[in-house]
């Protein structure tokens, strides 16, 4: 089963599947499958919203898993698994749908991996939530058809996707039709968009720090009318800027500063800055009435100044800053992203900056800085490897913490790698030296063998003079595209299994013949991180290395695994 959520940076676009909780209230009373579906068919029920308006509640999504069970009712049918894509769209090719993708894979192999509920087709309150694509027609299509059953059920009604009755033509043209819509929606938005902006009308899109959002009762657009409460420290920012104060500087700056009731200063979503979203909002030109299209501030064609737009924005005479200020600004930044196209003037320094590049390092992400930050919390930012230049090159390449609200913590890569290394080999040689890889088959197999000895028999049929080609044309093609798709999946089992298998079978020779990712792979396995904590005081920064001042957490997964295999556990989480 798949779950695209990470507690530590909610979001409201997720993925995830899990079996349906009815069935799995059964279960944990000892129950089982066969009992609770006495009968009826088993199906899964697919969700999915487009933009969740509200909190990342996915209470859409849960509205339509109630529907679908209860219309599955209606057919004999019981929902078994739920899969579902919040705020994820359906009608852009380039956006990936994980649980649509792994609900195709479980009908085609006619049940869900980890658990084996069978799985005989899906049911969505309208067939625009599974497909809207032709490509996601035809795979779910092909699913339902390897099924043997080809069960799918859109609100009440049960269609046929199966059976070339007509219904097949019907689904793939209402598919390529809304598919030719969507296109048709978006240019219309962009040329909107487009002619807005040449306009100087105000710009959509979510809520900006600075702004109000939009109020239909006020008649207020988004973006429109300044916020009293952030606008300030909008300006603040620019201005420190300007002034060449450093991102991390106004960083740690903004998230230390409390408004009057004693509040932090959150960005529009409502959470701490960063030194990208300070980036973001002291780069765009908004602040001061401009706006960039086609990678050019847009310009009033009769007197080729600027032109600014419909929104409120900063009073150079008020706010101190305006459209120099910004072009002051943009002369010192260099990523790309921060200038939205627009073209940036190269420079002999610049030319010469883009020369060097920092390499990678082996314990970078797996390092965190231990020092108590500006916020008087635990900073646990990774540290990040680094390369030792000037006066400071003949100590060698050095670990940092970045973090705008910290501080930082700093080490010299060489003494760090060469402890942390031992310390991992140690344990592997310890938990996995003969150990022998174990694999998991992958489910397809038989069904990929049948797919291909069926295309054989039919294609040897073609050559004996037993069938005409046109009559078996498309048959082939969709026996084709069959095994080209359980064949990619096949691949992907077996890079999954590969994975998995890392440490097994572990030697120091492994580890010698290893690239850099996989030993950062490795590394990943067995550590979820190390701690490195500042020098103290009187010690001062030329010190010696002191490794008791790194403190390492190992995976408590695979200390559960090696206790059950009667093996010792790794050393303890605060042992350096």
């Amino acid at each position: 089963m798949i779950d695209t959520r990470n507690p530590a940076r909610p979001t409201k676009t997720f993925s995830r599947s899990y079996v349906a909780p009815e069935l799995q209230a059964h279960l944990d009373q000892g129950g089982t499958v066969e009992e609770w579906l006495a009968g009826r068919t088993p199906i899964a029920s697919m969700a999915r919203i487009s933009a969740d308006r509200l909190k990342g509640d996915a209470i859409g999504i849960g509205r339509q898993h109630k529907n679908n069970a209860r219309n599955a009712a209606l057919h004999n049918c019981a929902v078994v698994m739920c899969y579902e894509d919040n705020n994820v769209t359906a009608a852009k090719r380039e956006v990936i749908r994980p649980a649509f993708l792994q609900m195709v894979k479980d009908i085609t192999h006619g049940y869900e991996d980890e658990t084996g509920i069978p799985l005989k087709g899906c049911i969505a309150v309208e067939r625009e939530r599974v497909y809207r694509l032709p490509r996601d027609f035809i795979a779910l299509q092909d699913a339902l058809v390897l099924n043997g059953t080809g069960t799918f059920i859109e609100d009440k009604t049960a269609l046929n996707l199966v059976d070339d009755d007509g219904t097949i033509i019907a689904g793939l043209v209402t598919s390529g039709t809304g598919e030719a819509e969507v296109r048709k929606i978006r240019k219309r938005t962009q040329r909107n968009a487009k002619d807005r902006a040449e306009e100087g009308g105000v710009p959509g899109g979510p809520r900006r720090f600075g702004w109000l959002g939009a109020e239909k009762r006020e008649g207020r657009l988004g973006n429109e009318k300044t916020n009293p409460a952030e606008w300030p420290y909008l300006i603040h920012m620019i201005k420190k800027r300007a002034d060449g104060r450093s991102w991390r500087h106004i960083t740690g700056w903004i998230n230390r500063e409390k408004d009057g009731s004693g509040n932090p200063i959150l960005t529009a979503r409502g959470g701490k800055w960063s030194e990208q979203g300070v980036k973001g909002a002291v780069t765009n030109p908004a602040w001061w009435g401009g706006r960039i299209l086609d990678g050019e501030i847009i310009k009033d064609p009769d007197t080729g100044e600027p032109k600014l737009g419909k929104w409120e924005y900063a009073d150079p005479e008020v706010d101190q800053v305006g459209y120099e200020t910004w072009k002051q600004i943009m002369a010192g930044v260099d990523a790309n992203r921060l200038h939205r196209g627009m073209v940036k003037p190269h420079t002999s320094e610049t030319a010469e900056g883009d020369t060097t590049r920092v390499g990678k390092y082996l314990f970078s992400g797996t390092l965190r800085c231990g020092r108590i930050n500006d916020l008087d919390e635990v900073c646990y930012s990774k540290l990040s490897g680094n390369k030792a230049t000037g006066k400071n090159a003949k100590y060698g390449d050095y670990y940092r913490c970045g973090d705008a609200n910290c501080k930082g913590v700093g080490r010299r890569v060489a003494p760090v790698d060469k402890y942390l290394e031992e310390l991992v080999l140690a344990y592997l040689d310890k938990h996995f030296s003969g150990t022998k890889p174990r694999t998991t088959p992958w489910r397809g197999t038989s069904k990929l063998a049948g797919l291909v000895i069926q295309r054989k028999k039919i294609k040897d049929s073609v050559s004996n003079g037993e069938a005409d080609w046109d009559d078996v044309h498309d048959m082939i093609a969709r026996l084709n595209r069959n095994i080209k798709t359980l064949e990619a999946e096949e691949q992907e089992h077996l890079r999954t299994e590969s994975k998995r298998n890392l440490l097994r079978g572990w030697s120091r020779e492994k580890w010698k013949k290893m690239e850099l990712d996989e030993k950062k792979e490795v590394i990943s396995q067995v550590l979820t991180s190390v701690v490195v904590l500042p020098v103290p005081q009187e010690r001062g920064d030329k010190a010696p290395f002191d490794p008791n001042l790194l403190k390492v957490s190992w995976r408590k997964d695979k200390q559960a695994r090696t206790q059950s295999q009667g093996q010792e556990s790794p050393p303890k989480s605060d042992v350096a």
